[in-house]
């Protein structure tokens, strides 16, 4: 078994900032560090979202970094640390465990992105980045070749990200191209339309979602903005775990249906 080595916080976070673009992109928040803990790394934990559950899963899992795709703060949000945020930040320090979030990069990339690491866990051919949001493509489009039924969709889906998808049945009988932008993403539908989809993959479904799906004659599937965005944390752990092989690393769960 290889032994588990130090890697210093700064080298770490260089090398994850630089993977991702983290400074490229005009986010709702920041991306990069975010706390600061002990100066090196030994263990690393990747998850969606840095509320407490998952804090405190990685703190008792012994984490010195943890990494996320939703972190602490967030534009328009409050910046007085008290509440949960209080909570989320103390846990934190008390166990000198940074924490360091990266939310559109991790959309965007195209290896270890939410989207690109879903359209791999479906079966969807060749990916193309797609859906612009500030500048940068967040989703993906690619083709099923051959096109697969609508039902097939649906049970890859509920296989691959919940059982509890909401599909809106009202595109074609048979799928051939499919768009995907994971998360909040209901009037990105509009995108996938013009853009010529069969189907159109995302978290949430918005209150128009279904009418405008069904006035356009295309497959609108909703799976949860966490399960659509455990792709990304996972897949990254994946690429941590390659290119650090001696540092532990960990994709935590903590599920959220919503």
């Amino acid at each position: 078994m290889a032994t588990v080595d130090e890697v210093p916080l700064a080298t770490l976070v260089g090398w994850l900032d630089a993977l991702l673009s983290a400074h490229d992109v005009r986010d709702y928040g920041p991306n990069g560090l975010q706390v600061e803990g002990r100066p090196q790394v030994r263990r690393v934990a990747t998850g969606v979202t840095a509320n407490l559950d998952f804090i405190e899963a990685a703190v008792r899992w012994g984490a010195d970094l943890l990494v996320v795709h939703h972190g602490l703060f967030w534009d328009g949000a409050p910046v007085t640390v008290t509440g949960a945020l209080g909570r989320r930040i103390r846990a934190l320090v008390r166990a000198d465990v940074s924490l360091a979030a990266y939310h559109l990069p991790l959309d965007a990339h195209p290896e270890v992105g939410n989207a690109a690491a879903l359209a791999r866990a479906l079966g969807l051919g060749e990916p193309t980045p797609d859906f612009q949001h500030r500048g940068i493509p967040v989703g993906c489009i690619g083709t099923f070749s051959p096109a697969i039924s609508a039902s097939e969709l649906a049970n890859r889906v509920r296989r691959a990200v919940s059982p509890t998808l909401h599909h809106f049945a009202h595109g074609p009988e048979r799928v051939a191209r499919l768009g995907i932008v994971t998360g909040g993403a209901a009037r990105d539908v509009r995108r996938a339309i013009d853009a010529g989809c069969d189907a159109y993959l995302t978290g949430e479904a918005g209150e128009y979602s279904q009418a405008t799906a069904r006035e356009e004659g295309i497959h609108f599937l909703a799976a949860g903005h966490h399960r659509t965005e455990r792709f990304g944390p996972r897949a990254l752990a994946e690429r941590l775990a390659a290119e650090w092989p001696h540092l532990a690393v960990e994709f935590i769960d903590v599920d959220n249906p919503v």
